[in-house]
């Protein structure tokens, strides 16, 4: 390893929050007998509003049915979070949950999960999630590496408004798991509102989990912000403003 690569590399971990750190070493033991993550509740206190000026694309969405569960599946052909998947499809469709799927030239391309239950089990950690009342619980959104960033989760958030409305729906309540900035960032900027964040620890079969109070937007902006960019060019960026700050105060 050069010198370079290695000054880059305590960089990174230099800006990379401690629960990352230990979820990445944990996470390379054989069998992972031990995981820790942190559940990111974010809620959107009214039906998605999304102008139809936004939405771009010539992806269609509907709502999937069992007949789609091979094309569901083979969205995952890659081999990453295959294994199971037609069993936990499977059993969401027989639980009712609801899938909708983004069609391109009548392919499906995109799917993501709704729940109108009071009550939701994740299945990756099997935490009992409550739901408020009035509210849909949206979860597990994938779209085909090829189609994102081309307009397909406006669009799951527009026909969610049409559905939410016509079932006299009020809210949306996800998370997203700690660490997954793009995707938090997307939510913050719709206008979700952190909630509240769920530590959770597995080891061997115990399951642990500990309630913590959400930090603000702003706050969840910035620290994603500083994990996806350079710190140089935001300590930069900092002292700028501070400039301009302190040229407005002297006056």
């Amino acid at each position: 390893m050069t010198w370079t690569r290695m000054k880059d590399v305590v960089v990174s971990l230099g800006r990379t929050p401690r629960l990352l750190i230990a979820q990445k070493l944990v996470r390379r033991l054989p069998f992972r007998p031990v995981d820790v993550g942190k559940l990111c509740f974010l809620r959107l206190d009214h039906v998605p509003a999304v102008p139809r000026a936004m939405l771009r694309g010539s992806a269609d969405v509907r709502f999937a049915m069992r007949d789609d569960l091979d094309a569901l599946v083979e969205l995952h052909r890659d081999g990453t979070g295959r294994r199971n998947k037609r069993a936990i499809f499977g059993d969401r469709f027989a639980n009712g949950d609801w899938c909708a799927v983004a069609e391109v030239d009548r392919e499906i391309v995109g799917y993501e999960w709704f729940s109108d239950k009071p009550v939701h089990h994740e299945s990756a950690w099997g935490f009992a999630i409550d739901v408020p009342s009035g509210f849909i619980y949206a979860y597990d959104a994938y779209i085909d590496p090829a189609y994102r960033n081309s307009g397909i989760w406006l669009r799951f958030k527009a026909y969610l408004s049409e559905w939410m409305t016509a079932r006299g729906k009020s809210g949306v309540l996800t998370f997203v798991e700690y660490g997954n900035w793009p995707s938090l960032r997307t939510h913050l900027r719709f206008g979700f509102e952190p909630s509240e964040s769920v530590l959770a620890v597995r080891v061997i079969g115990w399951r642990l989990f500990r309630r913590m109070r959400a930090i603000g937007a702003t706050t969840w902006s910035y620290v994603a912000c500083l994990v996806m960019n350079q710190a140089p060019t935001l300590l930069h960026q900092g002292a700028r403003a501070l400039h301009a700050v302190a040229a407005v105060v002297r006056r």
